[in-house]
């Protein structure tokens, strides 16, 4: 009875408090990459206002914002120039935002009046030709400051569906061959757009000059006069059927999206040697255009004003496969590449066995911090029942969905995919069947179910597949599941097995809109597992989108080995034993103060969808682990009190935590529920794996809750600690180059 009315006085607290979110943003240094420190930054709507200095690592961090738009401000140093974004906040999450200093922008003042640009020009003593052949001595050159800079935001924010909306894509190889250096240069390339000649101002037949929405990276802005044609990786022009959620637009909608920051820390440049250089010439690295749904990490919360931490489970291992793979190329890893749900789900952990016959057993344990001491961690380990050796597998009833577009044609994409499914097709059993689909321009079915006693059949059919042409996944996705529900055996493990680059650029490419259609699709039967290959060019932002709302997983595939692991090795990421798995976890607020939920950012859910079955969580395969771990700063969360409502806890228990577990057996409609206590006098254990994967991957994001621990004391952990196997060897060896 007392946990009930604290739970009711929790609930009108909750309803009271305002959403708020928060921002941690940083400055860069366009040319050198160096943060820049003491820049203004402001944050304001119509009704709220606020502002700080970036520090010595060029960062600044700002809570309490309202949910929303904001518009941020960014000044120089005597706040003469302004330059203006907009960003989103998001409830109770922190948004991670980069800024640039665009050196095309900058105005420089010599200190002793040099005019640099004719001193460049001159050619005295031969600078530009030193310059060119990389002898030049840049010392020589005069002082220079920084009278004003110009900064741009490039960060996706918010995706919009196109629905049955006209649309044509200029992406960035088109572009960049563009003579046109203005965003209306290039939308009126196409028919029925225009620009006019005087002002520049774009036009759509059968509507007046100026009745144009435009859109970057999501959010609605007035202009983009601002916006460098160098900085744009793809422009989509709407002129017709436009959907609702662009709102009253009486002309046409212009939707940009910009390329995608990532960090060039662990970068080493490429060198070029020639016979007439005495020094080798560094040259840039080469540019890469993968794509990452934006994260918005989870913020620390009061127990009393946010009791229920509820998600659904994620066994996806694609992000550490894909950091590894940059890492080992010499290559910067993306912020947004970098999910610690999927680094952590990645290793084994020790889990305290409990003698039980449920499908899904649950642990939780108390553990150490390393990169805050003064916090604790709080581990929520869920195992899932091995395949029983005397229990014959389903037979499986797959789809091939098979990308061969052009951008699939490099040794790493579609050749590495066709080795890979040629060797996974050698362990399928006789009474397994196969189809598969491909997709370019248009899609078709190359081969119809096939049983594997004929595997030289599918062979053939894998070795007959070339790549070329545009990219039309829309297409493949429902050609392949037609195919598969034509063919569908509820006695059968009903499978599509997608593999690309996640490029698609004909059809649908928004992932709203595939999110929508592969929505659709689930609840079915038949489940989805993603595949994705490639470097340079990977769209995770999709495939992940795919595959969360397909009932499936997702996996990078960069070897052959890698290939083996994910297909043959693992049963379970084909053949699932649960299904919407979700967690909730609530603290108890006499003893924590504070928690937060490392990860899981795309898998948060309401407390009442914990509960409502028709609400998705995640899958778990036979033999499946997933880990989730809370960070928590123990202490009495701070009472949330108006004139109305008085919210004082009252409990008298040592619970620390209090775990609910709720799945789907595999086939069955009724989910089952299970529940654990965690005691504050259970000890406290140390889990050195653990604290070096999530330590390690708070550096990769340069997150803001990387706490006290510094990449050097990472670097030590990393020495003392001793791999059990070639995983933890290689996360060892990875932490120790970093840079």
């Amino acid at each position: 009875m007392k946990r009930f009315l604290l739970y009711l006085l929790l609930f009108q607290a909750t309803c009271v408090s305002a959403q708020t979110g928060g921002a941690y943003l940083k400055c860069f240094d366009n040319s050198s990459s160096r943060t820049i420190e003491g820049m203004n930054i402001q944050l304001f709507s119509d009704s709220f206002c606020a502002e700080g200095f970036t520090t010595y690592d060029g960062s600044l961090i700002l809570r309490d914002l309202p949910v929303g738009e904001l518009t941020v401000w960014i000044q120089n140093d005597d706040f003469s120039k302004t330059f203006s974004a907009s960003i989103f906040i998001q409830e109770n999450q922190l948004l991670s935002s980069v800024f640039f200093i665009d050196s095309s922008f900058l105005q420089v003042k010599s200190k002793n009046n040099v005019n640099t640009e004719k001193f460049l020009s001159s050619g005295q003593n031969g600078i530009q030709q030193k310059m060119e052949t990389g002898l030049f001595d840049y010392g020589s050159l005069p002082i220079q400051e920084i009278h004003m800079v110009t900064c741009m935001a490039r960060r996706p924010i918010l995706g919009f569906s196109n629905g049955n909306a006209m649309t044509s894509s200029i992406i960035r190889e088109d572009i960049s061959r563009l003579p046109a250096r203005s965003v209306n240069g290039i939308a009126s390339t196409v028919g029925g757009v225009t620009t006019t000649e005087e002002t520049g101002d774009l036009h759509f037949r059968g509507s007046r000059a100026n009745d144009v929405a435009y859109y970057v990276d999501g959010m609605r802005v007035r202009n983009v006069d601002a916006v460098s044609k160098g900085s744009i990786d793809n422009v989509t022009v709407l002129n017709g059927g436009i959907p609702a959620n662009y709102g009253d637009v009486t002309g046409g909608v212009i939707r940009i999206e910009t390329k995608s920051y990532t960090q060039g820390k662990q970068i080493e440049p490429r060198i070029r040697k020639s016979k007439k250089q005495v020094e080798p010439k560094l040259l840039p690295p080469e540019k890469n255009y993968d794509a990452f749904l934006p994260i918005y990490e989870n913020d620390f919360l009061s127990p009393l004003t946010h009791p229920n931490s509820t998600f659904g489970i994620d066994i996806d291992q694609a992000s550490w496969s894909y950091v590894k793979n940059q890492m080992l190329n010499h290559l910067p890893v993306a912020r947004d590449a970098v999910k610690l749900e999927e680094m952590i789900n990645s290793f084994d952990y020790e889990m305290n066995e409990q003698a039980t016959n449920e499908l899904v057993n649950v642990s939780i344990e108390r553990l150490a911090c390393a990169w805050n001491k003064e916090h604790e961690l709080v581990k929520v380990h869920l195992k899932a029942q091995d395949l029983p050796k005397d229990l014959p597998r389903k037979q499986h009833n797959f789809v091939f969905l098979i990308d061969v577009s052009g951008s699939m044609s490099s040794s790493d994409r579609l050749p590495l995919l066709v080795q890979g499914m040629k060797e996974f097709v050698k362990t399928l059993q006789a009474n397994d069947r196969v189809a598969i689909v491909t997709y370019a321009g248009t899609s078709g079915v190359v081969l119809e179910p096939t049983l594997c006693n004929e595997k030289s059949i599918i062979m053939n059919a894998l070795d007959n597949l070339t790549s070329g042409g545009s990219t039309n996944g829309i297409g493949g996705i429902e050609t392949a599941y037609k195919l598969a529900k034509q063919h569908y055996d509820p006695e059968l493990n009903n499978r599509i097995i997608l593999a690309t680059d996640g490029d698609f650029n004909v059809g649908i490419n928004a992932p709203g809109d595939l999110e929508k259609y592969i929505e659709q699709q689930r609840g079915q039967g038949i489940y989805l597992t993603a595949l994705g290959f490639g470097m340079g060019n990977y769209k995770n932002s999709t495939l992940e989108t795919l595959a969360d709302k397909g009932d499936g997983n997702h996996f990078y595939i960069n070897s052959l080995e890698e290939s083996q692991r994910v297909l043959v090795n693992d049963i379970g990421n084909l053949l699932n034993l649960a299904r919407d798995v979700k967690l909730n976890v609530e603290f108890n607020p006499n003893l924590v103060k504070t928690y937060r939920l490392i990860g899981y950012e795309n898998r948060l859910l309401k407390a009442q969808d914990f509960i409502d079955d028709t609400k998705d969580g995640g899958e778990m395969g036979y033999g499946h682990e997933v880990t989730a771990v809370y960070e928590i700063e123990r202490g009495t969360a701070s009472n949330v009190e108006t004139h109305f409502v008085q919210a004082t806890s009252t409990i008298a228990t040592n619970e620390l935590a209090f775990v609910k577990l709720r799945y789907k057996p595999f086939e069955e409609k009724e989910s089952i529920e299970r529940r654990i206590v965690l005691s504050q006098d259970a000890p406290l254990l140390k889990d050195e794996l653990l604290n070096l994967v999530v330590g390690f991957g708070l550096q990769l994001r340069d997150s803001a809750f990387k706490g006290t621990q510094t990449l050097e004391e990472l670097k030590e952990q990393a020495k003392l600690y001793e791999p059990k196997n070639f995983e933890e060897k290689e996360l060892v060896q990875f932490v120790l180059k970093y840079q």
